[in-house]
């Protein structure tokens, strides 16, 4: 079929579609207004005519989702990001394209009544890059970021390229509201949540909170424990998303973030921050005078067990790695900071298929913990140090080191004279790199705490 046959097969389609949809409407609404009738109108006019004026769109004003409060562009004067795929405002439009501006104004009316469209008005839409996120956000003024923060909190709180300060404000917020929405569902008493632990929690003990209230009434004490220096990046349990830093990223000399691996949920956010806080504690003990941020960073679906020995995970959730680690450098002030990227077990599997694609991670260094492999030959990974900034840590006593996952993963590819090696002790376990026992830090943690800090 001709393209101009299947672009007016296509709007003749989706205008019917809208006709009948008006005349339902009509009929259960008894009290719809007015503009239906002129809607069904506009959908016979469209069925009769398709290319005329009244099926093409035009007018409605811009929905690119980039600029700031009311406002239609970026501060900057630049013409708003276009979604990949999409055409530009200002692209000529050939009889033959349909026209995209007249199912978002036909949308539009629909909106109110079928549910409309729960994307932002004033934020940017979430798939834009952090550099022009950042951008929209340094050209708001203050009135204008109180308003975002206010009518939007759901669509900037976890969106990569906003400052560090502002989503943890709104994170917390955020989860203050989930505890007290999940206590008066469940009948629980706020002050004996935390007094249950984690094995009574799991076994369903009488009178225990859900895992979901107990891990969040656990970040919550942490967080808003005198001297802390928490800043929450990022929560959303239906995505199952949460991203913890100990201490600031924006400000901090030196930056680390710990991907983890298989079946880590976001409700195992507390004991990853303890890694975190763990590798953190060993870069200030290496490095005393300079300043330390570690975050955990359970961005992505982790695999189950029978998804591990694949890519499909990794591939899932390279991007948003990528993402945030690009977020991180365009929200940092000041100096730039030095940048550490730990993959563990298949976290590494990810953090390889975020530096092996082609536009790579903006990192300085990155450590993979406990590795299967990362899918391909180390030397391909793209990042921003060299093949000696690339460091591994396998324990001989580590179940990966004699499994067959590693050859799912390549781990072959991990064999370069050049790469990094870090000393195991001769009792490490696949989940003992990070611990620490009687006063004293592992070996490994005291060889990532070296790096973390620039050593």
């Amino acid at each position: 079929m001709p393209k101009g046959d299947r672009g007016a097969s296509f709007i003749e389609y989706g205008a019917t579609v809208l006709l009948v949809a008006g005349i339902i409407g009509a009929v259960l609404l008894a009290d719809v207004p007015a503009r239906v009738e002129g809607l069904i109108s506009h959908g016979v006019e469209c069925v009769a005519e398709p290319r005329t004026e009244a099926c093409e769109g035009g007018g409605g004003g811009s929905d690119d989702g980039t600029g700031g409060p009311r406002s239609a562009d970026p501060p900057t004067g630049e013409s708003a990001p276009q979604d990949s795929g999409e055409p530009s405002g200002t692209e000529e439009q050939t009889p033959t394209q349909v026209q995209p501006v007249a199912f978002d104004r036909l949308d539009d009316w629909f909106g109110d009544w079928f549910g409309g469209d729960d994307g932002p008005d004033l934020a940017p839409d979430p798939e834009t890059e952090p550099d022009r996120v950042h951008d929209w956000w340094e050209g708001l003024s203050r009135a204008e970021r109180e308003e975002v923060m206010d009518e939007e909190p759901q669509h900037i709180r976890n969106l990569d390229g906003v400052p560090a300060d502002v989503r943890d404000e709104l994170n917390r917020e955020f989860l203050d509201e989930e505890i007290e929405r999940m206590l008066k569902e469940e009948g629980v008493n706020a002050d004996e949540v935390l007094d249950y632990d984690l094995d009574q929690v799991q076994d369903g003990a009488p009178g225990a909170p859900s895992l979901e209230l107990w891990e969040m009434a656990k970040l919550q004490r942490t967080v808003n424990q005198e001297g802390s220096d928490h800043h929450i990046l990022a929560l959303d349990p239906e995505e199952g998303r949460s991203i913890v830093s100990a201490g600031d990223p924006d400000t901090e000399d030196n930056v680390a973030t710990l991907v983890p691996g298989t079946g880590t949920e976001w409700t195992a956010i507390n004991g990853q921050l303890g890694r975190a806080e763990n590798i953190r504690n060993a870069a200030a003990r290496f490095d005393e005078e300079a300043d330390h941020a570690v975050v955990s960073w359970i961005g992505y679906d982790t695999p189950n067990y029978v998804q591990a020995p694949w890519g499909g995970k990794a591939d899932d959730g390279k991007d948003d790695l990528q993402d945030f680690q690009y977020g991180l450098r365009v929200t940092h002030e000041g100096d730039a900071s030095n940048n550490t990227l730990i993959g563990h077990s298949y976290g590494s599997v990810v953090v390889g298929h975020a530096a092996r694609h082609d536009s790579g991670v903006d990192v300085d260094n990155i450590i993979l913990v406990g590795s299967p492999g990362v899918g391909g030959p180390v030397e391909d990974m793209n990042f921003g140090g060299d093949i000696e900034d690339i460091h591994i840590a396998m324990s001989d006593e580590d179940w990966i080191n004699k499994s067959p996952l590693k050859g799912f993963h390549d781990y072959d590819g991990l064999d370069h004279p050049d790469v990094s090696r870090i000393r195991t002790g001769d009792d490490t376990g696949h989940s003992d790199y990070f611990r620490r026992e009687n006063g004293r830090d592992s070996l490994e943690l005291r060889q990532f705490g070296r790096i973390v800090a620039g050593g």
